[in-house]
């Protein structure tokens, strides 16, 4: 084999080793899962009991369209406020998303197809997942089933309050998170921790 060939066959070489790897998602060491599942667990308590509590607030006064109004105008900005209160950034996202804000990112996706995956394969969600994001941060992932009430505004076509259903046309003509049933599995709350927050290990 020429010089030519031979460097020509190491670059090709090289790129399929890199391409193999490309993707796996590195190992979490134990006792850093442990430290992040406490705090991803605190912080999505805190954000679960914040936004349940407005949100039934919410359909006590106004009913189905209290709710949707209060997740269109409320849930972001009470999100934020949880999140600098407990320190950790938060969100919640879904591969049926209704806002594009809440598009899933590139490992989300990863994380809700990993829960999707195992219940296909189990018929029972798997408990929370922790997986490394760049060099300082560690993410959480909680998953997240529809409970009844929720059906009002995501269930199939016959559930869907018809009020709710011109709201939803009117603000999200792409929405994709209806057609559910109660227990369904609806996303996650991914939940950020950077490393220092993990101390030594």
């Amino acid at each position: 084999m020429d010089r030519l060939a031979r460097t020509t066959f190491m670059l090709l070489l090289a790129g399929i080793v890199a391409s193999c790897g490309a993707g796996e998602e590195e190992e979490v060491p134990a006792e850093v899962q442990e430290a992040v599942i406490a705090i991803g667990s605190s912080a999505s308590d805190a954000l679960l009991h914040t936004l349940m509590a407005n949100l039934t607030a919410a359909m006590q006064e106004n009913g189905a369209a209290g709710a949707i109004e209060f997740c269109s105008t409320s849930a972001s900005g009470l999100t934020a406020e949880v999140v600098r209160e407990v320190g950790v950034d938060m969100k919640r996202t879904s591969l049926r998303y209704r806002n594009p804000a809440n598009a899933p990112d590139e490992q989300e996706i990863k994380a809700l197809r990993h829960f999707q995956s195992v219940l296909s394969e189990t018929g029972q969600l798997p408990g929370p997942l922790v997986l490394k994001a760049g060099r300082d941060e560690y993410r959480f992932y909680r998953p997240l089933t529809l409970a009844p009430p929720c059906l009002r505004c995501h269930g199939s076509a016959g559930e869907v309050d018809p009020t709710v259903q011109a709201i939803l046309d009117e603000r999200y003509p792409d929405d994709m998170a209806t057609g559910y049933s109660a227990g369904d599995f609806r996303g996650v709350i991914r939940v950020s921790v950077p490393a220092d927050r993990i101390g030594p290990t």
